[in-house]
């Protein structure tokens, strides 16, 4: 179900996603059980763990920061929350970049 905001905005594939209040204790998504996993958290967020290469994940990246960034031209969050989110996409943009030119391998520490 896709709701749209004051300004006619869809929220995207997912629909407008809302703030929720939930109990200290609750565990998301297996409310039945009250354990909630990585493989639940993973499906819950529609994550697929693995290990692409470099130029794969660097696409990713910018996919993904450059639907961030459509998103808060029309989001409600206040100028502190949208900067850092920027702060947040810097901080992936540049850990990404350190691979491109880090001496060891990606994905391994570097000293």
């Amino acid at each position: 179900m896709s709701s749209k905001d004051e300004e006619g905005h869809d929220g995207g594939e997912l629909g407008g996603i809302k703030s929720i209040s939930l109990p200290s204790d609750g565990k998301i998504p297996d409310a039945l059980t009250s354990v909630a996993g990585q493989e639940h958290y993973d499906g819950y967020f529609r994550l697929i763990r693995e290990r692409p290469d470099l130029t794969t994940w660097t696409r990713s990246c910018l996919d993904v920061q450059r639907e961030v960034l459509e998103d808060l031209e029309h989001s409600t969050l206040s100028d502190e929350e949208k900067a850092a989110i920027l702060a947040g996409c810097v901080v992936v943009l540049h850990s990404t970049l350190e691979e491109w030119v880090a001496p060891s391998g990606y994905g391994e520490a570097v000293a």
